[in-house]
């Protein structure tokens, strides 16, 4: 009996006490269990349980996400993935702000823009200028880009009530080492008194874009300001007048989307 007793005693003294470390191929096991090949799971993979708690086995749909710098453990995610073959997700999404601004006080040229053309002539809004990456291989890719500014018109004397002034703004685009390339373009006219602004906006998508490195760049020019006692002075997201507008309401901002295939 005193035997039996001495060695129950061993027996429970052992698996209380020693802790180890367990290896499965490999003879340097750094954690409590340390496996060095595949593992085949027949039922749950549970997470963050304890000797009173079961540990949650996720939820459909959700993936295991392995322990980040921003985490403390392991955990189970729900990611939004593109349903069906062929659609699109969201790669990249980034606003530009430009408080700068253009101002013209002569008139331009009124002739139309042919798309590809060159930035030539046109002047840029320093700050709305963006750089993105197309990785797809299929051009099934796409790129919004949306442009909003405010236009304001003013002359240094006079209170006529007839001023008007045409403009025009575009986004150019260029790939690697190549000239920026005219992909959309919009023109409108400001009417009235002085110190009238009105918003522009610019929207365009582009498609079947090439994989490569692109950079965008926002840009305006002068059209018809008028001349002699009807030449108006014309603010591209930059105030003529700041009795009624100043340049926080006057910013132009530029957004770029890219969409591609998941």
């Amino acid at each position: 009996m005193k035997t039996i007793i001495l060695y129950f005693i061993t027996i429970f003294s052992t698996t209380t006490f020693v802790k180890s470390q367990v290896g499965i191929n490999t003879n340097t096991p750094t954690k409590t269990l340390d496996i060095n090949g595949d593992i085949n799971i027949r039922k749950e993979l549970r997470l963050g349980g304890n000797d009173n708690t079961l540990g949650s086995a996720g939820t459909n749909n959700q993936l295991f996400q392995v322990k980040a710098d921003s985490d403390l453990a392991n955990n189970w995610k729900s990611y939004q993935i593109a349903n069906g073959m062929g659609s699109l997700s969201l790669y990249y999404l980034n606003t530009t702000k430009d408080e700068i601004g253009i101002q013209f006080t002569s008139t331009g040229k009124t002739d139309p823009y042919t798309l590809d053309s060159n930035l030539n002539d046109w002047t840029i809004l320093q700050n709305n200028k963006d750089a993105f990456v197309i990785t797809d291989d299929t051009n099934s890719s796409k790129v919004t880009l949306s442009l909003q500014t405010t236009v304001q018109i003013n002359r240094l004397t006079g209170t006529g009530t007839n001023y008007s002034a045409s403009f025009a703004c575009g986004i150019f685009l260029k790939k690697g080492n190549e000239d920026y390339k005219l992909k959309a373009v919009r023109s409108d006219v400001v009417r009235g008194v002085r110190g009238t602004y009105k918003i522009f906006n610019l929207n365009v998508t582009l498609d079947k874009l090439a994989q490569g490195s692109y950079q965008v760049q926002a840009a305006c020019r002068n059209r018809n300001l008028g001349s002699g006692n009807n030449l108006v002075n014309l603010g591209i997201g930059k105030p003529t007048d700041t009795n009624v507008l100043n340049q926080a309401m006057a910013s132009t901002t530029m957004t770029t989307t890219v969409l591609q295939p998941y």
